[in-house]
């Protein structure tokens, strides 16, 4: 289009002295001249547009991984002349994606602020760090296009959405001949009243402190003292090669919404979480209970990457450290390694629950519906060490769900 453009500018201007010569008239030089300078001109006024802008960006936080989330971007302007027209195009990395096709546009009369609101689509869980946005304008006549990078800093954390995991329900009874995961005996049963704590969903009505709510509007409820302390450990996997498939379809991806599954499942009926990850991520370690324990859960969560050179047989005593009777240990992993039940038996020994949970490797490298690959040495070294364990594949609707084994003849 610019090309055409062009092209009329020039043939008017060769009319203009094609006929200033044969009619002698001095004018249709000017003309000429006037035309002929136009593109210069409007080439300097579309370098003006882009002068003296400055951005700033608002972002949600946290986000869920999977939802279209509102990014607010401000821009303001210098100078006393109008910029219409400009767009702005986010530059977003890996994981982060426009939900629309049409970049927003700002308009400026004059000097001031313009905002530009779009929605972008978190396809996987983590932490994203944003810096640049660019503008673009057109001159008046829509022959150049100019384009300026301005400065816009931002953190975004994406937290993995955790859902429910069919088989684990999570009561303290037998069910289909596997022992559920026991963390509502983390629930003050007893008698003696211990104390008010923050209403968590599921707690009965008839425990509500009716004084607190009037005093705080919050809701509350009586805690009792513990029949059983129960504490729930969870272990997250972060050796490299055990990372297997393409994120967000990978075999770390499930383990890290199990992790947030199991921890939003263990808070919401009262028990005290800790999380560990094969490596430090800064936020996880520290036990404890409630919203705002969990909330840092998934935020350690959304920090946590399969990059760890060391397996976590060498590193789960370091990172574990002391447990206390009542603990239920669950460990998450994708790598099939050998070491692990020795690693873990001295905690089976001490009469502390400790659970497996194997990502099948083998269904993310074969494709779905593949037999799973569990390997014979890692199976035995779990079985002698106690520990039960359940072996989850990739699924078409990549729905968790995990399958207990029994024996090798399971396996």
């Amino acid at each position: 289009m610019a090309q055409v453009k062009f092209t009329a500018l020039l043939t008017t201007a060769l009319f203009l002295i094609a006929a200033g010569t044969v009619s002698n008239g001095w004018q249709m030089y000017f003309m000429a001249a006037v035309i002929l300078s136009l593109p210069a001109a409007s080439y300097l006024v579309g370098r003006l547009t882009l002068r003296g802008l400055r951005a700033r960006r608002e972002l949600p936080s946290p986000a869920w991984a999977g939802d279209v989330v509102p990014f607010r971007l401000t821009v303001t302007a210098e100078g006393r002349w109008p910029r219409m027209f400009m767009q702005v195009t986010d530059d977003l990395p890996k994981w982060l994606r426009r939900a629309e096709d049409i970049e927003p546009t700002l308009d400026f009369a004059v000097s001031g602020e313009a905002r530009a609101e779009y929605g972008v689509e978190t396809l996987k869980r983590g932490v994203y760090t944003l810096s640049t946005v660019s503008v673009s304008a057109a001159d008046p006549l829509g022959l150049f296009r100019f384009k300026k990078t301005l400065a816009a800093p931002g953190e975004l954390t994406v937290y993995p959405v955790p859902e429910e995991i069919p088989g684990l329900a999570i009561s303290g009874a037998e069910r289909y001949g596997f022992r559920d995961l026991p963390f509502t005996a983390a629930r003050g049963s007893g008698v003696d009243m211990d104390g008010v704590r923050e209403y968590v969903p599921g707690d009965p009505l008839r425990r509500m402190h009716w004084k607190t709510v009037a005093r705080t509007g919050n809701l509350h409820v009586i805690e009792f003292e513990e029949s059983r302390s129960q504490t729930v450990v969870v272990v997250l996997d972060t050796f490299l090669g055990g990372d297997i498939g393409t994120p967000p379809d990978s075999s770390f991806e499930y383990l890290v919404r199990t992790a947030a599954s199991l921890a939003q499942r263990a808070v919401r009926d009262g028990a005290c979480v800790r999380m560990v990850c094969g490596e430090p991520t800064g936020m996880d370690g520290n036990p404890g209970r409630g919203t705002e324990h969990l909330l840092s859960i998934y935020g350690a969560l959304a920090r946590s990457e399969a990059r760890s050179d060391r397996r976590l047989s060498s590193v789960l005593a370091s990172r574990l450290g002391v447990l206390h009777a009542g603990t239920t240990v669950i460990i998450l992993t994708a790598d099939p390694d050998p070491l692990l039940g020795e690693a873990i038996a001295s905690y089976t020994a001490a009469g502390l629950a400790v659970i497996v949970l194997y990502a099948d490797g083998g269904s993310w490298r074969s494709g779905r519906g593949t037999a799973p690959r569990r390997p014979e040495d890692f199976m035995i070294g779990l079985f002698r060490a106690g520990a039960e364990v359940l072996v989850m594949q990739r699924t078409a609707n990549m729905r968790l769900m995990p399958e207990p084994v029994w024996s090798l003849a399971d396996a």
